[in-house]
Protein backbone atom coordinates (compact mmCIF):
# COMPACT_ATOMS: atom_id res chain seq x y z
CA UNK A 1 0.00 0.00 0.00
CA UNK A 2 1.47 3.46 -0.89
CA UNK A 3 2.42 6.06 2.17
CA UNK A 4 -0.57 7.66 3.45
CA UNK A 5 1.00 10.97 3.68
CA UNK A 6 2.07 10.65 -0.36
CA UNK A 7 -1.33 9.77 -1.32
CA UNK A 8 -3.04 12.83 -3.39
CA UNK A 9 -5.66 14.81 -2.39
CA UNK A 10 -6.91 16.61 -5.48
CA UNK A 11 -9.78 16.06 -6.79
CA UNK A 12 -11.00 12.80 -9.07
CA UNK A 13 -9.24 12.47 -12.38
CA UNK A 14 -11.81 13.64 -15.42
CA UNK A 15 -11.85 11.61 -18.73
CA UNK A 16 -12.42 12.73 -22.15
CA UNK A 17 -13.16 9.69 -24.56
CA UNK A 18 -11.41 10.41 -28.39
CA UNK A 19 -13.36 10.38 -31.24
CA UNK A 20 -12.43 6.86 -32.17
CA UNK A 21 -13.39 3.09 -31.21
CA UNK A 22 -11.21 3.52 -28.72
CA UNK A 23 -9.12 5.74 -26.51
CA UNK A 24 -9.31 8.49 -23.59
CA UNK A 25 -7.43 10.88 -22.27
CA UNK A 26 -7.37 11.25 -18.38
CA UNK A 27 -6.52 14.36 -17.16
CA UNK A 28 -6.16 15.48 -13.39
CA UNK A 29 -3.92 13.32 -12.04
CA UNK A 30 -0.06 13.37 -11.39
CA UNK A 31 1.11 9.61 -11.85
CA UNK A 32 4.66 10.53 -10.37
CA UNK A 33 2.76 10.09 -6.66
CA UNK A 34 0.71 7.67 -5.10
CA UNK A 35 -2.80 7.33 -6.79
CA UNK A 36 -5.89 7.27 -3.95
CA UNK A 37 -8.01 4.38 -4.00
CA UNK A 38 -10.84 6.46 -5.41
CA UNK A 39 -8.43 7.63 -8.07
CA UNK A 40 -7.31 4.69 -8.93
CA UNK A 41 -10.76 3.66 -9.07
CA UNK A 42 -11.62 6.12 -12.31
CA UNK A 43 -8.85 5.06 -13.99
CA UNK A 44 -9.23 1.23 -13.59
CA UNK A 45 -12.52 1.84 -14.64
CA UNK A 46 -11.92 4.33 -17.90
CA UNK A 47 -9.13 1.42 -19.00
CA UNK A 48 -11.79 -1.44 -19.05
CA UNK A 49 -14.28 1.18 -20.67
CA UNK A 50 -11.78 2.67 -23.51
CA UNK A 51 -9.04 -0.04 -23.64
CA UNK A 52 -6.58 2.86 -24.28
CA UNK A 53 -5.55 5.60 -22.07
CA UNK A 54 -3.17 8.74 -22.55
CA UNK A 55 -1.90 10.78 -19.82
CA UNK A 56 -0.11 13.94 -20.97
CA UNK A 57 2.89 15.51 -19.51
CA UNK A 58 4.04 13.20 -17.23
CA UNK A 59 7.73 13.44 -16.83
CA UNK A 60 8.18 10.00 -14.70
CA UNK A 61 11.47 8.87 -13.22
CA UNK A 62 11.40 4.90 -14.29
CA UNK A 63 10.96 4.38 -10.47
CA UNK A 64 7.51 6.13 -10.45
CA UNK A 65 6.89 4.44 -13.70
CA UNK A 66 7.25 1.09 -12.30
CA UNK A 67 5.16 2.35 -8.82
CA UNK A 68 2.43 3.19 -11.27
CA UNK A 69 2.18 -0.08 -13.14
CA UNK A 70 2.42 -1.95 -10.56
CA UNK A 71 -0.81 -0.71 -9.04
CA UNK A 72 -1.73 -3.18 -11.58
CA UNK A 73 -0.87 -6.37 -10.56
CA UNK A 74 2.73 -7.98 -11.16
CA UNK A 75 4.70 -6.72 -13.09
CA UNK A 76 6.97 -9.04 -15.35
CA UNK A 77 10.08 -9.05 -17.42
CA UNK A 78 10.74 -9.93 -21.33
CA UNK A 79 12.41 -12.97 -22.81
CA UNK A 80 14.64 -10.38 -25.15
CA UNK A 81 16.99 -9.20 -21.95
CA UNK A 82 18.94 -7.44 -24.56
CA UNK A 83 15.99 -4.02 -24.18
CA UNK A 84 16.65 -4.65 -20.40
CA UNK A 85 17.04 -1.26 -18.38
CA UNK A 86 20.72 -0.91 -16.90
CA UNK A 87 19.43 -0.44 -13.26
CA UNK A 88 15.98 -2.25 -13.81
CA UNK A 89 15.29 -5.61 -15.40
CA UNK A 90 11.32 -4.83 -15.73
CA UNK A 91 11.82 -1.61 -17.86
CA UNK A 92 12.30 -2.27 -21.19
CA UNK A 93 14.12 0.45 -23.51
CA UNK A 94 13.29 0.91 -27.07
CA UNK A 95 15.26 3.24 -28.30
CA UNK A 96 17.65 4.50 -31.32
CA UNK A 97 19.62 7.35 -29.48
CA UNK A 98 23.22 5.90 -28.68
CA UNK A 99 24.84 7.18 -25.38
CA UNK A 100 26.81 9.87 -27.77
CA UNK A 101 23.25 11.78 -28.24
CA UNK A 102 24.00 9.91 -32.29
CA UNK A 103 20.90 7.72 -33.89
CA UNK A 104 21.75 3.97 -34.81
CA UNK A 105 19.92 4.76 -37.74
CA UNK A 106 17.55 2.10 -37.65
CA UNK A 107 14.58 1.25 -35.54
CA UNK A 108 15.25 -0.78 -32.57
CA UNK A 109 12.71 -3.58 -32.77
CA UNK A 110 10.96 -4.55 -36.26
CA UNK A 111 8.27 -6.30 -34.73
CA UNK A 112 6.70 -3.25 -33.23
CA UNK A 113 6.26 -2.45 -36.99
CA UNK A 114 3.52 -5.14 -37.57
CA UNK A 115 -0.15 -5.61 -35.54
CA UNK A 116 0.12 -7.78 -32.51
CA UNK A 117 -0.67 -8.39 -28.71
CA UNK A 118 2.21 -8.08 -26.44
CA UNK A 119 3.40 -11.38 -25.27
CA UNK A 120 0.57 -13.36 -26.79
CA UNK A 121 3.68 -16.29 -27.30
CA UNK A 122 3.77 -16.99 -22.94
CA UNK A 123 1.12 -18.83 -21.10
CA UNK A 124 -0.03 -15.83 -19.65
CA UNK A 125 0.09 -12.79 -21.90
CA UNK A 126 0.21 -8.97 -20.49
CA UNK A 127 -2.97 -7.69 -18.99
CA UNK A 128 -1.35 -4.26 -19.91
CA UNK A 129 1.55 -2.02 -21.07
CA UNK A 130 2.35 1.11 -19.75
CA UNK A 131 4.86 3.19 -21.85
CA UNK A 132 6.34 6.45 -21.44
CA UNK A 133 7.99 8.30 -23.88
CA UNK A 134 11.25 10.57 -23.09
CA UNK A 135 12.27 11.21 -26.81
CA UNK A 136 9.46 11.35 -30.00
CA UNK A 137 9.72 11.46 -33.82
CA UNK A 138 8.96 14.74 -35.40
CA UNK A 139 7.34 12.98 -38.24
CA UNK A 140 5.67 9.61 -37.84
CA UNK A 141 6.49 7.18 -35.19
CA UNK A 142 3.00 6.66 -34.00
CA UNK A 143 1.15 4.30 -32.38
CA UNK A 144 -2.03 2.78 -33.75
CA UNK A 145 -4.30 0.56 -31.21
CA UNK A 146 -7.32 -1.27 -32.68
CA UNK A 147 -10.25 -2.25 -30.92
CA UNK A 148 -10.71 -6.00 -31.11
CA UNK A 149 -13.51 -5.96 -29.13
CA UNK A 150 -15.65 -4.19 -31.73
CA UNK A 151 -13.84 -6.00 -34.59
CA UNK A 152 -15.33 -9.28 -33.10
CA UNK A 153 -18.86 -7.73 -32.54
CA UNK A 154 -19.10 -7.18 -36.53
CA UNK A 155 -18.03 -10.80 -37.81
CA UNK A 156 -20.80 -12.56 -39.45
CA UNK A 157 -22.32 -15.34 -37.33
CA UNK A 158 -21.02 -17.17 -39.84
CA UNK A 159 -17.24 -16.55 -39.05
CA UNK A 160 -18.14 -16.31 -35.69
CA UNK A 161 -18.97 -20.06 -35.59
CA UNK A 162 -16.29 -20.90 -37.27
CA UNK A 163 -13.50 -19.63 -35.15
CA UNK A 164 -15.29 -20.68 -31.85
CA UNK A 165 -13.38 -23.46 -30.10
CA UNK A 166 -9.76 -22.59 -32.75
CA UNK A 167 -6.75 -22.11 -31.30
CA UNK A 168 -3.79 -20.62 -32.62
CA UNK A 169 -0.14 -21.11 -31.80
CA UNK A 170 1.59 -18.07 -30.19
CA UNK A 171 5.73 -18.31 -31.22
CA UNK A 172 8.46 -15.52 -30.11
CA UNK A 173 10.70 -17.85 -32.51
CA UNK A 174 8.24 -17.67 -35.57
CA UNK A 175 7.64 -13.90 -34.76
CA UNK A 176 10.87 -13.16 -35.07
CA UNK A 177 11.42 -15.14 -38.25
CA UNK A 178 8.24 -13.00 -39.78
CA UNK A 179 9.58 -9.93 -39.45
CA UNK A 180 13.16 -10.49 -40.53
CA UNK A 181 14.48 -9.81 -37.05
CA UNK A 182 17.60 -11.46 -35.30
CA UNK A 183 16.69 -15.10 -34.79
CA UNK A 184 15.61 -16.49 -30.85
CA UNK A 185 18.32 -17.74 -28.78
CA UNK A 186 17.87 -20.99 -27.67
CA UNK A 187 17.63 -19.32 -24.16
CA UNK A 188 14.91 -17.01 -25.38
CA UNK A 189 13.12 -20.18 -26.92
CA UNK A 190 13.45 -22.07 -23.84
CA UNK A 191 11.88 -19.33 -22.09
CA UNK A 192 9.37 -18.63 -24.20
CA UNK A 193 8.04 -21.93 -25.77
CA UNK A 194 5.31 -22.10 -28.27
CA UNK A 195 1.99 -21.41 -26.70
CA UNK A 196 -1.62 -21.98 -27.90
CA UNK A 197 -4.78 -19.26 -27.64
CA UNK A 198 -8.18 -18.97 -28.34
CA UNK A 199 -8.68 -16.85 -31.56
CA UNK A 200 -11.96 -15.79 -30.05
CA UNK A 201 -10.59 -14.66 -26.50
CA UNK A 202 -13.43 -13.88 -23.45
CA UNK A 203 -11.99 -10.71 -21.60
CA UNK A 204 -11.73 -11.72 -17.83
CA UNK A 205 -13.56 -9.13 -16.44
CA UNK A 206 -15.82 -7.70 -18.83
CA UNK A 207 -16.87 -11.08 -20.45
CA UNK A 208 -16.64 -9.57 -23.89
CA UNK A 209 -15.17 -11.45 -27.21
CA UNK A 210 -12.26 -10.41 -29.28
CA UNK A 211 -10.17 -11.28 -31.78
CA UNK A 212 -7.01 -12.23 -30.38
CA UNK A 213 -4.70 -12.47 -33.36
CA UNK A 214 -1.42 -10.96 -34.53
CA UNK A 215 2.32 -11.16 -36.00
CA UNK A 216 3.06 -13.46 -32.93
CA UNK A 217 0.31 -16.13 -34.04
CA UNK A 218 2.43 -19.15 -36.15
CA UNK A 219 -0.79 -21.18 -37.80
CA UNK A 220 -4.11 -22.75 -36.58
CA UNK A 221 -4.37 -26.02 -34.50
CA UNK A 222 -6.05 -28.98 -36.31
CA UNK A 223 -5.99 -27.00 -39.66
CA UNK A 224 -4.64 -27.22 -42.87
CA UNK A 225 -1.32 -25.18 -42.45
CA UNK A 226 -1.99 -22.74 -45.20
CA UNK A 227 -5.24 -22.32 -44.80
CA UNK A 228 -5.41 -21.64 -41.42
CA UNK A 229 -2.24 -19.59 -41.95
CA UNK A 230 -5.01 -17.31 -44.12
CA UNK A 231 -7.79 -16.94 -41.83
CA UNK A 232 -5.64 -15.95 -39.74
CA UNK A 233 -4.70 -12.74 -42.11
CA UNK A 234 -8.29 -12.40 -42.59
CA UNK A 235 -9.09 -11.83 -39.00
CA UNK A 236 -5.83 -9.03 -38.95
CA UNK A 237 -7.29 -7.46 -41.83
CA UNK A 238 -11.28 -7.22 -40.92
CA UNK A 239 -9.41 -6.04 -37.44
CA UNK A 240 -7.61 -3.78 -38.66
CA UNK A 241 -9.93 -1.36 -40.44
CA UNK A 242 -9.63 2.19 -40.19
CA UNK A 243 -13.26 2.61 -38.24
CA UNK A 244 -11.78 0.49 -35.45
CA UNK A 245 -8.29 2.56 -34.78
CA UNK A 246 -7.18 5.32 -32.73
CA UNK A 247 -3.97 6.77 -34.13
CA UNK A 248 -1.66 8.42 -30.62
CA UNK A 249 0.30 11.15 -32.07
CA UNK A 250 3.34 11.22 -29.36
CA UNK A 251 4.55 14.11 -27.06
CA UNK A 252 7.19 14.25 -25.10
CA UNK A 253 6.45 12.96 -21.35
CA UNK A 254 3.29 11.17 -22.86
CA UNK A 255 2.31 7.99 -20.91
CA UNK A 256 0.26 5.56 -22.75
CA UNK A 257 -1.44 2.56 -21.06
CA UNK A 258 -3.52 -0.22 -22.91
CA UNK A 259 -5.25 -3.44 -22.73
CA UNK A 260 -3.64 -6.13 -24.26
CA UNK A 261 -6.84 -8.34 -24.00
CA UNK A 262 -8.77 -5.90 -25.92
CA UNK A 263 -6.50 -4.30 -28.49
CA UNK A 264 -3.58 -4.61 -31.15
CA UNK A 265 -1.02 -2.31 -32.05
CA UNK A 266 1.81 -1.31 -33.88
CA UNK A 267 3.95 1.38 -34.57
CA UNK A 268 3.78 3.89 -37.59
CA UNK A 269 7.60 4.55 -39.42
CA UNK A 270 9.57 7.09 -39.18
CA UNK A 271 13.04 8.02 -40.47
CA UNK A 272 15.30 6.43 -37.50
CA UNK A 273 18.68 8.01 -38.68
CA UNK A 274 17.54 11.33 -38.85
CA UNK A 275 14.90 11.16 -35.70
CA UNK A 276 15.21 9.83 -32.04
CA UNK A 277 12.99 8.04 -30.99
CA UNK A 278 12.98 6.53 -27.28
CA UNK A 279 10.28 4.73 -25.14
CA UNK A 280 10.07 2.93 -21.71
CA UNK A 281 7.95 0.00 -21.05
CA UNK A 282 6.95 -1.95 -18.39
CA UNK A 283 4.28 -5.01 -18.84
CA UNK A 284 1.92 -5.92 -16.13
CA UNK A 285 1.07 -9.92 -15.88
CA UNK A 286 -2.23 -10.81 -16.69
CA UNK A 287 -4.29 -14.59 -17.00
CA UNK A 288 -4.51 -17.62 -19.45
CA UNK A 289 -6.49 -16.63 -22.43
CA UNK A 290 -10.05 -18.63 -22.37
Amino acid sequence: MPDSAQIQTEALPLVKPFDAALGAEVSNIDLSRPLSDAQFAVVEQAFLKHHVLVFRQQPLTDEQHLAFASRFGELEGHVNKSTHHKKHDKVQVFSNVKDDGKTTGVHPELGTYVWHTDKSYVATPSLTTVLRSPAIASEGGDTLFTNTHAAYDDLDAQTKQKIEGLKAEHSWKRSREKVGERPATAEEIAAAPPVQHPIARTHPVTGRKCIYVGSHTSHIIGMDYDAGVQLLKDLEVHATQPKYIYRHKWQVDDVLMWDNRSTMHCVTPYDAAKEKRAVHRVVVKGDKPV
